[in-house]
């Protein structure tokens, strides 16, 4: 019974637990934001395809990016991950894989539907 008592106390002494429930914390308010970035990210791109019939390409990127930092905190929020999330690592510079083609068929499928109304 002493031993289960060692045990326990030690984990609630131990300051790398206290550390990363504050960085959990932290990270916790961040991924928040992160939505409400990524939310007003997709209004503007829809604005952007209402107008010009074709997505903001950089913002696409950033999408992305922002996109693969979001799994990054949720990976490390849920304890699936022991990699600290940027600042504490790098900017994911994850590339969106983009078919050109697909978003140019998108495109005329869009225009195609103009002219049929």
């Amino acid at each position: 019974m002493s031993e289960e008592k060692l045990i326990n106390k030690k984990a609630w002494q131990n300051t790398n637990v206290w550390k990363r429930g504050l960085a959990m914390l932290l990270f916790g308010f961040i991924a928040g934001f992160v939505r409400f970035i990524i939310t007003m990210i997709s209004l503007f791109q829809f604005i952007s395809l209402l107008l010009t019939e074709k997505p903001n390409f950089p913002l696409m990127k950033f999408g992305q990016n922002l996109n693969t930092y979001l799994y990054q905190v949720n990976q490390f929020l849920t304890i699936n991950s022991e990699i600290y999330p940027f600042p504490f690592a790098e900017w994911p510079s994850t590339t969106p894989e983009m078919n050109l083609d697909s978003v140019n068929e998108s495109n005329s499928d869009i225009d195609n539907t103009n002219n049929k109304i």
